[in-house]
């Protein structure tokens, strides 16, 4: 008997396991949200109330207190134009429950697990939420709402986001040009349906430049160096631990802060506790947890990092040099589960990395503090003004502009119906 192999192409290939995966996460998510409205059922928890934000087309989703700063900005200019609003959020502690106006509504909606419960119920026009993967990881459209826009909250391009980060949504708040020609790339690759990509900007920008007015310059005693890391594998802490910080204490004089990602303390805590643990008794470190990092970034003279998007935040709002870990595709596994294993140009933070200061890799760890005290005495040369206009859209104006894309939205729906 003779057997034929049969060959599949990449592309095929490619585009199998985006069915098989898409597939296998609706069938299982189908079947944790049936497991959840049987459980709620008994617990009488969990579902929307049926006046909940009634009559209210806009409504905001956070998952937790870091995300305020980003939809607070356009909160204020609806209220401004007088147009309710509601938020609701997954965490108890979120600044935006306190948050009082006539044109506006909260509610704490509990965990994360009750979330894709409560929100699979929700009524609305326009739905705006900074969490991706819709209708792929744990958040499912809600067949009463119209419109789902996710609200980009950091300067990078969409090489680092998880699978099929914007696939499902209708449109999506970018934060420069770079962003949309990844999306539409993703698009065109993958044949999905073409979403409105807005040239937005970031909204948190129009708080953070508030906040850096009023913090202005500082006094310390010491230079200050900030490290502010990814939370991803390829982060400094999760690749060199609390060896980087052994090594940028030698013969130095600066003070260092740390300020990890949020998400570390949920996906690698043991880390981050594990170098708390070991420098809680070393004057010149201090951890910064707040939920905005703009009094670190004030204080500092230099910050080092990795491929996080708040290296950009320093840059552009403050203009001061940044010492960056080399980070190549190889080392993130040619980005296998982001979206960059389908993208086939350079990342633009790896194109533009070298306008921002000085780039150094792991050869360097046990000299770091050498390199660090030479940039803090003879800082580099930068053109931060011209790359911070041609990256990013609105600067200290995207909340105005993102409610009036909000509103453009929910106008053509009216329009539609009449």
């Amino acid at each position: 008997m003779n057997f034929t192999l049969l060959y599949i192409d990449p592309a095929s290939t490619s585009a199998l396991l985006y069915i098989v995966i898409a597939l296998v996460a609706t069938v299982g998510f189908a079947l944790r949200g049936f497991f959840y409205k049987v459980k709620n059922f008994f617990l009488g928890k969990g579902f929307v109330n049926s006046n909940d934000f009634e009559g209210t087309d806009i409504i905001f989703y956070s998952e937790g207190k870091q995300y305020w700063s980003v939809f607070k900005p356009v909160i204020i200019a609806l209220e401004k134009k007088g147009v309710s609003c509601a938020y609701v959020t997954s965490d108890k502690d979120d600044p935006g429950l306190e948050y009082k106006s006539e044109h506006f509504d909260s509610k704490f909606i509990g965990n994360l697990t009750m979330t894709s419960v409560y929100l699979n119920k929700l009524k609305a026009k326009f739905v705006g939420m900074t969490t991706p993967q819709l209708d792929v990881m744990m958040i499912r459209r809600s067949k009463n709402v119209s419109h789902y826009g996710h609200i980009v909250h950091a300067p990078i391009d969409v090489f680092t986001y998880r699978k099929f980060a914007f696939d499902y949504f209708d449109s999506v708040f970018c934060s420069g040009p770079h962003q949309i020609e990844g999306i539409q790339k993703l698009e065109e690759k993958r044949g999905t349906d073409k979403k409105m990509l807005l040239e937005t900007g970031l909204t948190y920008y129009d708080i953070m430049k508030d906040e850096v007015e009023k913090f202005g310059k500082p006094e310390k005693k010491n230079p200050i160096v900030l490290v502010a890391p990814t939370w991803k594998d390829y982060s400094i802490i999760n690749r060199f631990g609390a060896s980087f910080f052994e090594n940028l204490l030698k013969n130095s004089t600066y003070d260092i802060i740390l300020r990890p990602h949020p998400q570390s303390y949920v996906s690698y805590p043991d880390i981050i506790e594990g170098i708390e643990a070991q420098f809680k008794d070393e004057p010149r470190i201090s951890i910064d947890r707040n939920p905005l990092g703009t009094e670190s970034m004030a204080k500092a003279d230099l910050m080092i990092g990795d491929l996080s998007g708040v290296f950009w935040d320093f840059a552009f709002l403050y203009s001061k040099p940044l010492l960056l870990l080399k980070t190549e595709s190889e080392t993130i596994e040619g980005f296998e589960g982001f979206e960059g294993s389908e993208l086939d140009y350079e990342m633009w933070e790896m194109k533009e990395r070298p306008r921002l200061g000085k780039i150094f890799d792991e050869a360097d760890i046990e000299n770091i503090s050498t390199i660090v005290n030479d940039l803090l005495e003879n800082p580099p040369a930068m053109q931060l003004e011209e790359l911070k206009k041609e990256s990013v859209y609105n600067f200290g104006n995207a909340g105005e502009i993102a409610a009036n894309q909000i509103l453009e939205i929910v106008g053509s729906m009216e329009t539609s119906q009449n």
